[in-house]
């Protein structure tokens, strides 16, 4: 999903996983591009086209 809102490529998508853990001080690190890579073979994910109409938006807060 996060791949597919931010276009990332996988390995774009390992490094900004781990930025986001990072930053939010959570000791965990993002699976490696090769479980990336063989695990988006098999997950199936429908994604609907955004309307017109109403925008969304993603805020990540740091403050708790």
């Amino acid at each position: 999903m996060v791949k597919g809102i931010f276009k990332l490529l996988l390995r774009e998508l390992e490094g900004f996983f781990n930025s986001i853990f990072t930053l939010t001080n959570i000791p965990l690190k993002s699976p490696t591009y090769t479980c990336i890579s063989k695990r988006s073979k098999t997950v199936k994910i429908k994604n609907r086209l955004p309307s017109l109409g109403a925008v969304s938006h993603v805020v990540i807060d740091a403050t708790g």
